[in-house]
Formats: structure tokens, sequence, C-alpha cells
């Protein structure tokens, strides 16, 4: 009897490590989502709001002209081409969804590096410290905050609670990793 309880804990624990997908329906429904067709008339239906038109313009006007739509149009490309490990940890796949990975994912990064990093590309470009500096403005948070709210960003906000991303955690979680470099 105890081998054959052994073996069903063994055969549950391998299933649900070589398929993160069974045990994890928000952050499979997320990633699933980034990666539709649904997601990418959701995120023009985003682009196109004058709220978030308004951060854009901030950005490349105070950021010395980066092309920051360029730049976020990029992360969309990478997070639909982004590859899952189909290898787990249980205790994760048991409790994450999309803002949880994202959270696990930078607690295990070099945040001393990254700062140092970031200090680096402060003082050496003087394009990306006024990119930088209009990140960290508290007029940047301003523009962010409007948006959030935007009667013409609700659907699309709306859609994204739906498919499992919490709007209001990825902001938070961008504004801790802005705040990991130096002060401007």
């Amino acid at each position: 009897m105890d081998m054959a309880i052994a073996m069903v804990i063994c055969t549950y624990i391998a299933l649900a490590v070589a398929d993160p997908w069974n045990l994890d329906c928000g952050f499979r429904q997320a990633v699933e989502f980034v990666r539709s067709d649904e997601f990418t008339n959701t995120w023009q239906q985003v682009r196109a709001a004058p709220d978030f038109v308004n951060i854009i313009n901030y950005l490349t006007e105070n950021g010395s002209g980066y092309d920051v739509t360029t730049l976020v149009d990029k992360l969309i490309a990478r997070l639909k081409a982004f590859q899952l490990s189909r290898t787990v940890p249980v205790e994760l796949m048991l409790r994450r969804d999309l803002t949880t990975f994202l959270r696990d994912t930078l607690q295990s990064l070099p945040r001393t590096r990254i700062y140092s990093l970031m200090a680096q590309k402060v003082r050496q470009s003087g394009e990306f410290a006024k990119l930088y500096k209009a990140l960290r403005d508290k007029q940047f948070k301003d523009l962010v905050q409007r948006a959030r709210y935007s009667t013409e960003l609700k659907a699309p906000l709306r859609k994204l609670s739906q498919k499992s991303i919490n709007v209001d955690e990825l902001l938070q979680i961008l504004f801790e990793v802005i705040s990991w470099g130096p002060q401007v």
C-alpha cells in the first residue's frame, strides 16, 4: 500500500513538474492571452488611448528623444515569444500567477548589479540619464495614474484583468524596478 501511495505521489509530482500549465490556471491564462491576437487588439486600444499617448509623449520629450513606443512594442514581442521552462518547482506552481512569477523573477535578479549598471548608464549616457530622470519624476507617476483610471482605458484594462493580468501589481513592479537605480 505504501508503495502504491508513493508511486501516485511521485507520478503527480512528475506530471506537475513536466507540465506547469496543469496547476497555475491564472498564469496559463495570462500567458496564453499575451500570445493571442486578442491581446494584440487590446494592446492597440491601449496605445491609441490619449492618456497612454501622453505618457509616451512625456517620455519621448523628457527622455532625450528615446523612441519609447518601439521599446514597449519590443517588450510585447518578447513576451509573445517567451518560452517557459518545463521544470518549475511545485511550490511555485501551486501559487503562481503572472504577478507572482514576475515577483519571483525580480527576487532572483542581482539588484546591486542592476543598480551599478543603471548608475553607470546615467553617468555615461546623457540620453539615458534624461530618460531615467523622466521615469523617476513625479510627473511620470501622475501620468501613469491618470492613464490607469482613464475612461478610454477601462475596457482594455478590464480585458487584461479578466485574463489574470493585474495592471495595478504590474505598475507596482515597474515602479519598484525604476526605484532600484540611483537618485537623479
